[in-house]
């Protein structure tokens, strides 16, 4: 009996044992996690060992245009970097802010900035650093702890226009690294750089590359000293890849210059894939101001000049009127909906008048029957007020189902929405429908004279350039169109992309050819005769958008935007464009010249009508800009683009 005592009483020792034993090491690696995760002491260990690591930033990729000619490429720079939580109490900032040639306040405001980021992790202090300041820097960088180099590529212009389609890349903010962070994309830290705007901001993860980690031995007094491990750890950084534009540099050069002390936009696309060959916003401003921090004074003025708006993208994001270009979809529209035929006339009695409403009609043809053709050649209003006049009340007893049905087919075009393109920019513009108007005036309190400004291109109807162009492109197609994009190759190698798919409208294919015999005779009757090519058939339409800012609540009327569209040849259509001028007047004066220009150039490389072209090329509207400033000064509004 008393064994089984004596063996009970030493199983419960050994169990005490055990259990102390299991305590005391739950004990441990609770410190042991502590002290690893809650102090400074290990973290400090681990930035004071002898072995650097190095993040190698990739060479951003390259940016050619359609004809592989280098329009963007590299360049090296150094930065500064600092890890504040090793930077020496006792560090002789005068003696480091003479090396840097900077000053004191702007070393704690940098040092500052760095320890907000964190107190751990390396972040620029000094960026562009160029190489032949940092020799100097670096001789001398081992004596103030804490701080460090990384070498990094700085994009570099080999144009001096075109900032609108290139962009610019900058110094990512710590709000974007979070909202990176917030979609899985952990690539960014502080102090690095990322695209802001053009094709550098819509292809960044292609142009970026992959970042590399190099691992350096370092001695006591922080100096390489050679390759850690062999280089087995580094991974090797990936440089990003090349993209090619379906830019024409050419065309987009001679266009730029045919804007000469002109605003508004230039967009050509070739109809045939929807590939943007130029698109011009101007005033026109030079990618290298967002670079060079010398010139930083000039890109502040850019900034803040709210009068021309310099950095504003007139072709994706500027919403016009259409005016009387848009009478081709009024046209379209009548035809698919079945309320007029290719026989229908009507009277223009100098405009459309019908009760208290009157729409002024300037094309001279008065009195006599006028057709679908001729109507467009002379862009007659009261021909197409008629039309819309019909459209909306195809149905009598339900308007909006009238309007809706021509919405429809108006947005199969592309308008009023974004078009899914791969720009950095866009506006979708306003194509109004039933209930646009019944929440605007109230359901049964508008009629087709309420709205009959729609009809020639007027109205609530807002779009963009690119959209404009857009339209043409499947007038030219007879009823389809390719979404317009600016992406041609990836490393000098085609791409098989959404942008390859035809977008068809809801026009049927038949009743193009009777809207493009109508362009063509803008050219040889109509409003674009006195600017025509010998050498090649166009179609074409001009469009004057009145203009009007308010002043002191009351409407003041101002120069009017001259607006064309046209594509070329009209057998074979190679390019599809559209112009607008602001305050240029008609669209025959300004637009029309122009875009005829342009289409001249890039079909057969050259221009014969030299005196024209020194026209655009060497007139502009400056002394009409200088006068709108002024008055907009004094009202402190800006110009309304909607009528």
């Amino acid at each position: 009996m008393s064994y089984f005592i004596f063996q009970k009483k030493n199983l419960k020792k050994i169990q005490i044992f055990y259990f102390l034993l299991i305590f005391i090491g739950v004990i441990f690696i609770f410190r042991l996690f502590y002290l690893q995760l809650y102090t400074e002491k290990y973290i400090l260990n681990a930035f004071n060992t002898s072995i650097k690591q190095e993040i190698i930033i990739p060479e951003r990729g390259s940016i050619f245009d359609r004809n592989n000619k280098l329009l963007v490429f590299n360049k090296s720079i150094y930065e500064l970097l600092v890890i504040p939580m090793l930077v020496d109490n006792n560090l002789n900032v005068i003696e480091l802010c003479n090396l840097l040639e900077i000053e004191q306040h702007t070393f704690y405001e940098n040092f500052n900035k760095a320890k907000e980021y964190s107190k751990y992790l390396p972040s620029v202090f000094i960026p562009y650093i160029s190489k032949e300041k940092f020799a100097a820097i670096q001789e001398k960088l081992y004596k103030y702890k804490g701080f460090d180099w990384t070498k990094r590529s700085l994009r570099e212009y080999n144009v001096v226009s075109s900032a609108n389609v290139l962009g610019y890349i900058g110094e990512i903010s710590p709000e974007t690294i979070i909202k990176m962070k917030n979609k899985k994309d952990n690539y960014y830290q502080i102090g690095d750089f990322i695209g802001w705007s053009g094709v550098e901001k819509s292809y960044e993860n292609i142009l970026r590359g992959k970042k590399g980690v190099k691992y350096w031995i370092k001695d006591k007094n922080g100096c390489i000293i050679g390759s850690y491990n062999h280089k087995k750890n580094n991974i090797k950084a990936i440089r990003g890849n090349d993209i090619s534009l379906t830019i024409d540099w050419k065309l987009q050069n001679y266009a730029e210059k045919l804007m000469f002390q002109k605003k508004g936009g230039i967009v050509a696309i070739d109809p045939k894939n929807g590939e943007i060959l130029s698109i011009v916003s101007s005033p026109i401003n030079d990618p290298n101001l967002f670079l060079d921090l010398n010139r930083g004074k000039e890109l502040q003025k850019l900034m803040h000049n709210t009068i021309d708006y310099p950095l504003f993208d007139r072709t994706t994001q500027a919403c016009y009127s259409p005016a009387s270009t848009f009478k081709l979809l009024t046209e379209l529209a009548g035809l698919q909906m079945g309320v007029i035929n290719k026989t229908t006339n009507f009277v223009c009695y100098k405009g459309f008048r019908l009760k208290n409403k009157i729409i002024h009609c300037h094309s001279g043809f008065h009195g006599i029957p006028i057709g679908m053709e001729t109507a467009i050649a002379i862009s007659c209003n009261n021909y197409f007020a008629q039309v819309y006049k019909r459209i909306i009340e195809k149905y009598p007893n339900n308007l909006t189902k009238g309007v809706n049905e021509w919405s429809d087919i108006i947005k199969s075009f592309g308008f009023g929405n974004y078009l899914n393109n791969d720009l950095a920019t866009g506006e979708k513009g306003i194509i109004p429908d039933g209930n646009y108007y019944n929440n605007k005036y109230g359901n049964y309190k508008w009629n087709a004279l309420t709205i009959i400004s729609n009809g020639i291109g007027q109205g609530e109807i807002n779009v963009t350039p690119i959209q404009l162009a857009n339209m043409v492109c499947a007038i030219a197609n007879k009823g389809f169109f390719y979404t317009p994009h600016i992406i041609k190759y990836i490393n000098h190698k085609p791409i098989i992309n959404n942008y390859t798919t035809a977008k068809y409208t809801k026009v049927n294919k038949k009743y193009f050819q009777l809207i493009i015999n109508g362009m063509e005779k803008v050219f040889s009757i109509g409003t674009g005769k006195h600017f025509q090519s010998m050498n090649i058939k166009m179609a074409g339409k001009t469009g004057t958008t009145q203009n009007f800012i308010k002043n002191n609540n009351k409407i003041i009327s101002m120069p009017d935007h001259s607006i064309f569209i046209l594509f070329a040849p009209i057998n074979n259509p190679k390019i599809a464009i559209s112009v607008i001028i602001e305050n240029g007047g008609y669209g025959a004066k300004w637009a029309g010249p122009i875009a005829s220009l342009v289409a001249e150039k890039y079909i057969n490389k050259y221009v014969t009508r030299k005196r024209l072209e020194n026209k655009m090329l060497h007139s502009g509207l400056q002394k009409i800009y200088d006068n709108i400033a002024t008055l907009k000064n004094i009202t402190n509004n800006p110009i309304d683009n909607k009528k």
